[in-house]
């Protein structure tokens, strides 16, 4: 009793020890990486500041020329945000205007997507004009820091969490910005904002293994000396108890056996069992009682319980391979079977043993493990239901390696393609290339997936036969768990049929549209008839009164110059209408920042004369400011066919007062411009018509049909807008909704 308790009183000082030592050395590796961390965090601080100012001078050179314009590559758009966001040279060549902000934004894309570089930059303030450029938490915390501390031009806050170093730097508007940013309200010297530099602190650590260095030096000697004086006391507590370990260590041999054969059988989930064949008695262990669902006493240790439960397609092969293993056919016993579960369902097993012999080579007893294989069993099938779904789908299914080869296609590639498995096997996809992709659509495509992303498109190909065939394809990487590229998996839909009868809706939409404004071009010609008339007659009489008074020689020349100029201004006239008739059919070729009233009344120039003989009279109701981007020819053309379809609409019919009411309304981010007429309702029966091409209610002399088919073409699919009517009292509402743009934007 005495000798362990001394034991036990050796063990607590040896422990004490040990964990002082460890406290000692912990408080003091705390007390050094603290001040290291301050270190290199001005490191960081500084290295950030100058950055951030080599940007303003990058900057600072932009705004000094009010912006540069760089060629377009394609991929470089005009910023929508910029006036004058572009030009185009003589040649014809798109130019687009990078101003500081821009340029900014457009470095720190190319760093963000560098990875050779250790920080990242981001342009941001409070109000952007972007949304892309809408701050984070951080960048929020440092702008309202400069807003509240206007003498500080620098703000930085360390983020453990992510383990970053986060710094902002402040940008004021100098007389440079002006160039670009006086539209839009800046002044000189406010604050518009900042550049954020996020700087990650492991590429700072680095100078920390020189630390852990001398700080190993240091503990060496206290790691020795605490060395000697362990060993001491492991000395003693070894005296104590070697003669215990002697008398214990063939105990603990054998139980480490055992222990091993348990954790070994149950680890790997295996059920023993054991078979006397001469009394038919089997062992059955718990792991194996288990699989099934079942407690240990549930069981009885007989072969028939495993007979009964055996699935009866199973049970034959089963005892086939049993008494081959027996019979010394096979040097083991090997079968996958099903068994009864105690709830009934299936457990897949893989059941392996071998038989034992006695001297006279006698079967005596088999010895095997269970092993559950239900999931494996479940996935084979899964998988042999998706090989089927591939092997017979109707799309074209490819996996290639990472660089490009082929490794896999499914039958519908060889149907689409002509080429056989073995033939598509080992080459690459180019094969089926015909030359009209671009070079660049094939860089976007291996740029998008070995940057790990999805990529979708389309190719015309080319099959085997010299076949040209169009096809949609999904084209995404295969990643392992260690989130690498280890295939290229593509699948791909024929879609030329889809293609060749789209390009056929578009030349019958095309020959439609050159069908509409034909007819346009004849309601044009005569709308100037009927505004020829009075100037034409006013030129015939002045004409007529000055050759009365020549034969009457009473010529007055006072007279004769009023009549002159009177001819000049009907001549005026005239070739004001031929030069409308001229714009209406001159092509647009981009859109325009345009006022819709101003095509408005533009339209109602035209139609003034055609208005007035027929007593219609035209009235604004409410007019917003406001301004829409589209191309302007098209939409006096659907103008006219709505306000023409108005006049037309009161022919015939006894109004008193023939009214024409147009609005021009600005509802949040749309523009919604409605014409009405109090011509009458449209009828209920024909609603659903009126917007299908040739459909007219007119005689085929006066109306084509084509009029609304093709404005509610223009609007919906040229201007990315709506075109719809409704009933309103005795009339009808026909409304067009455009996407509304500020002028600044």
């Amino acid at each position: 009793m005495n000798r362990i308790y001394k034991k036990n009183i050796i063990l607590v000082v040896f422990f004490v020890l040990v964990t002082i030592t460890i406290l000692m050395l912990t408080n003091y590796r705390t007390n050094v990486y603290e001040v290291n961390k301050e270190y290199y965090h001005k490191i960081v601080y500084e290295e950030a500041k100058n950055h951030f100012e080599n940007l303003k001078i990058f900057r600072a050179w932009n705004a000094k020329y009010g912006g540069v314009f760089v060629k377009s590559d394609g991929k470089i758009q005009p910023n929508k945000f910029l006036v004058d966001n572009h030009i185009f040279t003589k040649d014809g060549e798109l130019l687009v205007k990078i101003n500081p902000a821009w340029m900014t934004k457009q470095v720190a894309e190319l760093m963000n997507k560098n990875e050779n570089t250790k920080y990242k930059y981001k342009i941001t303030s409070l109000k952007p004009l972007n949304p892309v450029n809408t701050p984070n938490n951080f960048e929020k915390e440092a702008l309202s820091f400069f807003e509240k501390n206007l003498a500080e031009d620098y703000y930085f806050k360390v983020d453990e969490e992510s383990n970053s170093f986060n710094f902002m730097g402040k940008l004021y508007v100098d007389k440079a910005c002006l160039h670009c940013h006086a539209s839009q309200g800046y002044k000189e010297g406010e604050v518009r904002g900042g550049i954020s530099i996020t700087f990650p602190l492991e590429v700072y650590k680095s100078h920390d293994k020189e630390l852990e260095y001398y700080y190993k030096l240091q503990i060496f000697f206290i790691v020795l000396i605490g060395i000697l004086i362990y060993a001491f006391i492991f000395y003693i507590v070894n005296r104590f108890y070697k003669e215990q370990e002697e008398l214990n260590e063939l105990k603990e041999k054998y139980k480490l056996m055992y222990d091993r054969y348990e954790l070994a059988v149950n680890g790997a989930e295996l059920g023993l069992w054991d078979w006397n064949l001469k009394t038919n008695e089997v062992y059955f262990s718990k792991e194996w009682k288990k699989m099934l669902g079942y407690e240990e006493d549930e069981i009885p240790n007989r072969l028939e319980f495993w007979d009964e439960n055996v699935h009866p397609l199973d049970k034959e092969k089963a005892y086939e391979d049993i008494l081959n293993n027996q019979n010394k056919k096979t040097q083991t016993y090997e079968n996958i079977h099903r068994l009864k579960h105690k709830d009934g369902s299936w457990v897949w097993i893989l059941d392996k043993g071998r038989t034992i012999f006695d001297k006279d080579g006698i079967a005596i007893r088999m010895l095997g493990f269970h092993t559950n294989i239900t999931k494996i069993q479940n996935l084979k099938m899964e998988l042999s239901k998706l090989k089927k779904v591939i092997e017979h789908s109707p799309i074209s299914i490819v996996i290639t390696d990472v660089n490009g080869k082929i490794e896999y296609v499914n039958p519908h590639f060889c149907q689409i393609t002509g080429y056989t498995i073995n033939e598509a096997i080992g080459v690459n996809p180019r094969v089926l290339k015909s030359e009209y992709t671009s070079i660049m659509e094939y860089k976007d495509l291996w740029e998008t997936i070995t940057n790990k992303k999805t990529w979708v498109g389309r190719f015309k190909n080319k099959s085997k036969n010299g076949r040209e065939f169009w096809e949609s394809a999904i084209i995404t990487p295969i990643l392992n768990d260690s989130n690498e590229i280890t295939n290229y998996l593509a699948i791909k839909q024929e879609i030329t049929k889809e293609i060749y009868l789209k390009e056929e809706i578009k030349n019958k939409e095309e020959m439609m549209i050159a069908q509409s404004r034909h007819a346009a071009m004849g309601e044009m010609i005569s709308m100037i008839a009927h505004q020829w008339r009075q100037p034409i007659s006013v030129i015939g009489m002045a004409c007529n009164n000055i050759l009365v008074d020549i034969e009457l020689e009473m010529v007055d020349y006072e007279q004769l110059k009023d009549s002159a100029e009177s001819m000049l201004e009907q001549t005026k006239y005239l070739s004001q209408t031929i030069e409308d008739f001229r714009d209406f059919f001159k092509p647009n070729k981009e859109k325009e920042l345009v006022n819709p009233k101003v095509i408005v009344d533009e339209t109602l120039s035209i139609m003034s004369k055609s208005l007035e003989n027929n007593d219609v009279f035209v009235i604004f109701n409410k007019i917003d400011d406001c301004h829409v981007h589209v191309f302007s020819r098209e939409l006096l053309q659907v103008f006219l066919n709505i306000i023409k379809n108005a006049k037309e609409a009161f022919e015939g019919k006894n109004i008193e007062n023939k009214i024409i009411e147009i609005s021009i309304r600005k509802l949040n981010q749309r523009v919604r411009i409605e014409i009405f007429d109090n011509a009458g309702n449209i009828d209920e029966k024909i609603k659903d018509k009126i917007f299908d091409p040739y459909f007219s209610t007119k005689d085929e002399k006066t109306g084509t049909g084509l009029g609304l088919y093709m404005s509610k073409t223009i609007i919906e699919k040229h201007l990315n807008g709506e075109l719809g009517f409704f009933n309103k009292n005795e009339g009808v509402v026909f409304y067009i909704d455009l996407i509304a743009v500020e002028e600044n934007s």
